[in-house]
């Protein structure tokens, strides 16, 4: 199939303003080691720390994507419709109060009174990040705007990304996917160029991956994004109603809400199928062992190539080697199908992280790779490598 990334559609943390201006992202700065490994022979790989398998780290698993989607069955969904600062982009996306919502419910119901349940609700709802417990998802951060931005530019200025083809993309990995917004626009645009006739055995069809530290911010966030965009897009207003009423005239139907009933995610699994879509989705620490699921995932028998997106995931200097290697792990499996890019700030105040700590790693492994300058207030970058 052929993506046309020009889509068109005013915060997107609750708590972050933004002055971001993507005028700049075509002025690059590419990397190359002349040869010299700085890291030692005696290298040991990050991936295989003894402490990645034991607690309090989160292992990393692959989700029942069928058993949350029943997890979901009549749920009200409350969400917004927001844009993109530079390219103006439309997105919609859950509302975090509507989450925070469901997450209460949820513990009142099942967890009674057990002190660590009651923890770890605190810090979900309360905190932005708590180390191996929650990393921040159920947030929209910055860098993955900028992502959308470049997306959505890149129709108009092939110097953007200029080696990667969307027309060429199976598989499509966002790591510490949170509210998943880059997934959700090339969603978004493959929903938009597919129709009634559209699953033929010539079409490859798309398979979205996602990750994240926490299983509730993929069942509550990222996954409930996709279905709220499914809907806005392909649903007329009959099926909108109907979906939602299942022949009860009293079930209130608003342009910001939308029930999952068994009949509308019904719906939404079938449509998948037929247009070829396939959702994986996976929790936990990265590691080895999140690679070795994640490639079970993935046709390594195949040349189809694959586009893998993280964002705000090189903050903290601790954690530098591992998402690194992560990465790195991925683009020596799949040697000249894959497409990596790495949206972050160029300095994380008070927590140590930098795009440059990033890129001297990267050079120190002998990786190639470019940096778009994102021209904005507080300086951002998206490393593609």
């Amino acid at each position: 199939m052929s993506f046309s990334f020009g889509f068109s559609g005013s915060d997107y943390n609750d708590e972050i303003e933004y002055d971001a201006n993507v005028e700049n992202i075509s002025s690059l700065n590419k990397y190359t080691d002349n040869g010299t490994n700085n890291i030692q022979s005696n290298f040991i790989n990050p991936l295989d720390s003894d402490h990645l398998l034991k607690d309090p780290v989160v292992q990393a698993q692959i989700e029942n994507y069928q058993q949350f989607l029943e997890s979901l069955k009549d749920v009200r969904l409350t969400f917004e419709k927001i844009y993109t600062p530079e390219t103006k982009t439309e997105l919609f996306r859950r509302e975090l109060f509507d989450i925070k919502h469901q997450l209460m419910t949820e513990y009142d119901t099942n967890s009674g009174e057990n002190d660590a349940n009651n923890l770890k609700l605190d810090i979900l709802i309360n905190e932005d990040l708590k180390k191996n417990v929650y990393e921040g998802g159920l947030k929209s951060w910055e860098c993955s705007i900028d992502v959308v931005d470049s997306f959505a530019k890149k129709n108009h200025d092939q110097t953007l990304l200029p080696n990667l083809n969307f027309n060429k993309i199976k598989y499509i990995v966002e790591l510490g996917c949170g509210t998943s917004l880059p997934t959700e626009y090339i969603f978004m645009q493959y929903l938009l160029q597919t129709n009634d006739s559209f699953a033929t055995p010539s079409n490859h069809g798309i398979h979205f991956i996602l990750a994240d530290y926490n299983s509730s911010v993929l069942r509550l966030a990222s996954l409930p994004n996709l279905i709220i965009t499914w809907a806005m897009l392909t649903l007329s207003k009959d099926q909108w109603t109907d979906l939602q009423r299942c022949n009860d005239p009293n079930i209130p139907i608003l342009d910001d809400e939308l029930l999952l009933t068994n009949k509308l995610l019904d719906t939404f699994y079938n449509d998948m199928e037929r247009r070829n879509v396939k959702i994986s989705l996976i929790s936990g620490s990265w590691g080895r062992k999140f690679n070795q699921l994640l490639y079970t995932l993935i046709d390594v028998n195949s040349n189809e190539e694959i586009l893998l997106i993280t964002s705000e995931t090189i903050y903290q200097p601790e954690n530098l080697p591992l998402i690194s290697e992560t990465l790195i792990d991925v683009h020596e499996k799949f040697l000249n199908q894959n497409h990596i890019l790495v949206a972050a700030k160029d300095i994380y105040f008070g927590v140590g992280g930098s795009i440059l700590d990033f890129q001297k790693y990267l050079i120190d492994r002998n990786i190639n790779f470019v940096t778009f300058k994102i021209n904005a207030g507080l300086k951002r970058s998206i490393v593609y490598i």
